[in-house]
């Protein structure tokens, strides 16, 4: 989905390793995910982190970091060091590729081979973090695939972690999402495949300050700041119930 956005003429960012680190299977599953809405908030969200990733200095932490990019296709203030959480053959295979495509990296990087369910901390901590400094942590594509209670663990850890005045941003998943008919086609096919959605929330602002956070924003796509002009339709009121949406955060410690 950032190789497609890539693409457009209008494009909210460029990411020239998208295409590369996706190759015939992220294609496939493009086809197969590709439902209206998925490709733009994709789009927005990956815009919404990045001005929250241009705006740091001192530390950033990405959380389950995947095939991020931000590392080479963007900018960084000096001296900033950014961490990439993940698993093992993960980092490692991500490494190799990256490396073939010649890309560079603007900024200090670790990778840091763990697993978010075990000592992660510690793998972090022996990579260089600072837990004196001040740090983002970014959680991007990642709570909705955790049960609640391994969602709720995780960000109050890292609440525990941070610094005061360290800011955590990401996305949520609304509940209604987990049970809207509209979603159902979506579940069944993540659900195929192995990677189920398996927590939302309705209320994710009192999420947040539960596991630690004082929030400071929390937007869904189509709002200012949160559409970027690619959103086409008109974002619906909270109250509303039985149309899946998604959040986007930014909270404070």
């Amino acid at each position: 989905m950032r190789a497609h956005e890539s693409g457009l003429p209008d494009a909210l960012f460029t990411d020239p390793y998208a295409a590369d680190l996706a190759g015939e299977d992220g294609f496939r599953l493009l086809e197969r995910y590709g439902n209206p809405g998925v490709k733009e908030f994709i789009a927005i969200r990956t815009r919404y982190l990045d001005e929250a990733v241009a705006g740091a200095s001192g530390q950033v932490v990405l959380l389950a970091a995947g095939l991020d990019t931000r590392t080479a296709r963007m900018p960084w203030r000096p001296g900033t060091a950014v961490y990439e959480v993940d698993r093992p053959a993960l980092l490692e295979a991500k490494e190799k590729e990256l490396a073939g495509l010649g890309a560079r990296h603007g900024c200090e990087r670790a990778s840091v081979p763990a697993d978010l369910t075990g000592d992660w901390p510690s793998a972090l901590r022996a990579a260089g973090w600072n837990p004196g400094a001040s740090t983002l942590w970014i959680a991007e594509g990642l709570l909705f695939y955790l049960p609640e209670a391994e969602a709720r663990a995780l960000v109050g850890r890292v609440a525990e972690l941070a610094a005061p005045g360290d800011v955590l941003a990401g996305d949520l998943l609304s509940h209604q999402s987990m049970v809207s008919e509209f979603s159902r086609e979506g579940l069944r096919k993540l659900t195929e495949d192995g990677c189920p959605w398996l927590f939302g929330t309705d209320r994710p602002e009192d999420f947040l300050a539960e596991c630690g956070w004082t929030p400071v924003e929390v937007k869904c796509p189509g709002e200012p700041g949160a559409s970027f002009g690619r959103w086409p339709w008109e974002p619906l009121p909270r109250e509303v119930e039985g149309f899946p949406r998604n959040f986007l955060f930014t909270a404070r410690r």
